[in-house]
């Protein structure tokens, strides 16, 4: 048995108002399937990259084992795969690999095959494969960024047989299926848990409904004692107030004024201590907030059609100069319905989407969607020339920055120019203007890459909640088996 020990760990990035890290202490088990989780810039790929030495923090990291970090760095893409698995993993040895690539379903010709023929997902795959072939501890930054459903599965599989790792993953159902503990990077520090994914997501549930009847409690309490506080320091004020008063002389003659004073001073001691408790519940409140993130509800805005029916496709294929991607496929939509479009990579899933919101892509067969349908559209990727508000358009300007303020834009991105923003923000940026769409169908190509489960959740929720009519690619299997009414597999 060995263990990673991160003691007193300290890093900020330049410029940064606070740090990511501080002074931060945990004992991992080098045996662990472990699941690094937490909301988008919580530090799970600074954590990363602090463990394999990419950036320097104060503090210490000691472990027995190297580390191995995946994506691959540095990576020459003309060079063979077989080149550039021995630059990485020079300890890796040939038989280990073929049987790793077997166990992921890849054919060991890929090793001589280059580098940047390969999709994505092959990769993913080869990278994943070169780092169990050799010695060393892994560290996984969102591997299942360019595999389809059935990838994502057998990825899960695969890491599940293994032993010792630390993956990142915003995946739910991915996380389940090879994951034996959490850790989890909240606002009030870190969380250790026992379990997969789902385990750390109902103890967080009960925790959070615990501190929220704990906060109403506290909530009240300040109510009272501020009233109280009010009351009693009226009292002593009057009390000290008596000691001098000048009223006439046959009527104060006999007071005791040193009694009067007394009385005054327990008076303010009283006042004192219903402070002093008012006091300790606003810390007891205030400590208590700093779990608790106040984000705007997301909400659709879906617009009724004057037909149910709002697609009918007959009979519909497309042929590319290479393949036919479908043939002959026939469905419709109705309002109110959520279609999933499943199938492998390459099937012609966002083709299809495309097509659908009127991309001129030559097809035969039957398309009967009406002109007057409102489609909004989230591609898998975005292409824009100009600034975030001119990329809003006409929609509401306020709720559009509160959507951007969730996904994590600061106020002064709005005048950033698209072209200087990573894909991810793109990808965030077109599915919140379309949150903020007034629609009659809702067409999204995987719309949750690069949002962290907290932002999947509110998402599937604003979806359900809204009974929009909604079109979509995705390969989170969680959401696939929360938000469809119906799938429609290529």
């Amino acid at each position: 048995m060995s263990f990673i020990q991160i003691s007193n760990l300290t890093f900020s990035y330049p410029g940064g108002l606070e740090p990511v890290f501080k002074d931060f202490d945990i004992r991992l088990d080098t045996s662990w399937k472990l699941a690094l989780v937490g909301d988008n810039g919580k530090g799970k790929t600074t954590l990363l990259k602090l463990l394999c030495g990419e950036l320097k923090g104060t503090g210490a990291v000691s472990a027995d084992l190297p580390f191995r970090r995946f994506p691959f760095k540095n990576v020459d893409e003309f060079k063979t795969a077989e080149e550039i698995i021995y630059e990485q993993i020079p300890d890796a040895e040939l038989w280990k690999i073929r049987r790793e690539l077997n166990l992921l379903g890849l054919d060991d010709e890929i090793l001589y095959r280059s580098f940047n023929t390969l999709s994505g997902g092959e990769k993913t795959k080869l990278q994943l494969a070169a780092m169990f072939a050799g010695e060393g501890f892994a560290l996984i930054d969102e591997p299942t960024d360019h595999l389809d459903y059935f990838g994502r599965a057998r990825l899960s599989e695969y890491l599940s047989g293994k032993s010792g790792f630390i993956v990142v993953s915003h995946d739910r159902a991915f996380l389940d299926g090879c994951c034996d503990h959490v850790l989890a990077l909240e606002r009030t520090g870190e969380k250790l848990v026992r379990g997969n994914y789902s385990v750390y997501a109902d103890e967080k549930r009960k925790r959070e409904k615990e501190e929220e009847v704990r906060r109403g409690v506290l909530e009240t309490e300040r109510a009272r004692l501020k009233k109280s506080a009010m009351r009693a320091a009226e009292w002593a004020d009057k009390a000290e107030k008596g000691k001098f008063s000048k009223g006439g002389a046959d009527k104060y003659a006999a007071v005791d004024r040193g009694f009067i004073g007394a009385c005054a001073a327990r008076m303010q001691k009283r006042a004192n201590i219903v402070l002093n408790r008012r006091n300790a519940a606003e810390e007891e409140l205030k400590e208590l907030l700093k779990s608790f993130q106040e984000i705007e509800t997301l909400t659709l805005f879906p617009e009724k059609f004057f037909r149910s029916r709002l697609v009918t496709l007959s009979g519909l294929s497309v042929k590319m100069p290479s393949k036919t991607l479908f043939k002959n496929l026939d469905f419709t939509i109705d309002e109110g319905e959520r279609v999933a479009v499943t199938g492998g990579n390459g099937a012609g899933k966002s083709t299809l989407l495309k097509l659908i919101c009127g991309e001129e892509i030559p097809f035969t067969g039957v398309k009967e969607i009406s002109p007057r349908l409102k489609i909004s559209y989230v591609p898998q990727t975005v292409d824009f020339d100009g600034t975030l508000k001119a990329y809003a358009g006409e929609i509401d300007e306020s709720y559009f920055k509160a959507i951007l303020a969730k996904f994590g834009f600061n106020p002064r991105d709005f005048e950033n120019d698209m072209n200087a923003l990573s894909e991810g923000q793109k990808k965030k940026a077109a599915l919140a203007r379309s949150l903020c769409e007034k629609a009659n169908l809702y067409v999204w190509d995987e719309p949750l890459n690069y949002l962290d489960v907290r932002s999947r959740e509110q998402l599937e929720e604003a979806v359900l909640s809204s009974g929009a009519t909604l079109l979509f690619v995705e390969h989170d299997a969680a959401f696939l088996d929360a938000v469809p009414t119906r799938r429609i597999e290529i």
